[in-house]
């Protein structure tokens, strides 16, 4: 995808710190020497090219009271998409993928509980008819957020790095009935008008009101409670057309948080996690999300990170099909729905 030098600086923007202010929009233009107008048309371009996916919050499941883990089904090739339906039914999947391994089906899951959540990837695997499955738990995370250089050469990326903790440190917060709401508003797509969260509270018949919200924001982002807030492109129309899921098995005795170190330092890997292993079934418990515009890109960088280190053994998942991307909508209705119909 070819973008102006104009476009290039804005799409850099965006996936960086928003501000959470009355208008962001007219802020970040004259960070950029040029009128909010200008940039709001460049923005509505690059959204109705499919460029922009969503400007929205994204949250720390577990600060939410949610659980979330990574589940990979086995599914016989000719019923890969009446299962990814059923799996794409669940309002806690936000992410579904085809991948070149005999587990070919991978999905992220979140739900209110564990009990629910082991139920939930139970049901999914006998109504989807998977073969066998494997559910891999967050053990620790080392670095989330997608930052697709778009090559303009000016806004450097930002670290979206979360510290390494488990998700049982990550602490459940008491929210008040207020920060539920902001929370519903901050996960809708921003709408592309000056005065944007005003209109954003209208649009979604928001119950508080503008310097309400930008205040609660403002305090989960500093709480934790949000992880940030910007916008999201598509890879492919982003110019990433080379995309993979790696697993790595990183050896008895191992220094995970040095090799952690290394992964965490390129830019391209955008997700990196320690994930539950499975003896005798599963042995690559360090998952790393890479990005890159070529598949030569995408194997260099593999190789480069093998050799920094020292993990000779791994796998590269590449990505055949998207099934679902998109965010989950917490203290959803949906879910309760799903639930009563699934008898969990």
């Amino acid at each position: 995808m070819d973008f102006s030098d104009l476009e290039k600086t804005i799409l850099n923007r965006i996936q960086r710190d928003f501000p959470l202010s009355r208008d962001p929009f007219e802020e970040m233009a004259s960070e950029l020497h040029m009128s909010g107008a200008e940039f709001l048309d460049s923005l509505r371009s690059l959204k109705a090219r499919s460029i922009i996916r969503t400007i929205a919050g994204i949250f720390n499941a577990g600060r939410l009271g949610y659980i979330s883990l990574l589940a990979a089904f086995q599914v016989d090739d000719g019923r890969v998409d009446e299962a990814a339906g059923i799996i794409n039914s669940h309002p806690g999947v936000s992410h579904n993928y085809l991948r070149d391994h005999r587990y070919n089906i991978w999905f992220t899951l979140a739900a209110d509980s564990r009990e629910k959540i082991d139920k939930a990837v139970q049901y999914l695997a006998e109504r989807a008819g998977a073969a066998s499955y494997l559910v891999l738990r967050n053990e620790r995370l080392f670095k989330i957020g997608v930052f697709l250089d778009t090559g303009c050469g000016d806004s450097p990326a930002p670290a979206h790095a979360a510290p390494s903790i488990s998700p049982a440190d990550a602490g459940e917060k008491d929210l008040s009935r207020e920060q539920k709401e902001a929370i519903r508003l901050l996960q809708a797509d921003l709408p592309l008008f000056p005065g944007p969260f005003g209109r954003l509270i209208d649009e979604n018949a928001g119950l508080i009101n503008e310097d309400d919200l930008l205040d609660y924001s403002r305090s989960l982002m500093q709480e934790g409670v949000m992880r940030r807030y910007s916008a999201v492109l598509r890879h492919v129309q982003a110019g990433y057309t080379a995309n993979a899921l790696t697993v790595w098995k990183p050896g008895t005795g191992a220094d995970i948080d040095r090799v952690a170190g290394i992964f965490h330092a390129r830019t391209l890997v955008s997700h990196l996690y320690l994930r539950s292993a499975w003896p005798d079934e599963w042995d690559y418990p360090l998952f790393a999300m890479i990005h890159g515009r070529t598949d030569e890109e995408l194997s260099r960088v593999i190789r480069e990170l093998s050799r920094e280190s020292g993990l000779a053994q791994y796998q590269v998942l590449r990505t055949m099909r998207e099934f679902k991307k998109e965010r989950v909508v917490y203290f959803s209705p949906r879910f309760k729905e799903w639930e009563d119909e699934a008898g969990i």
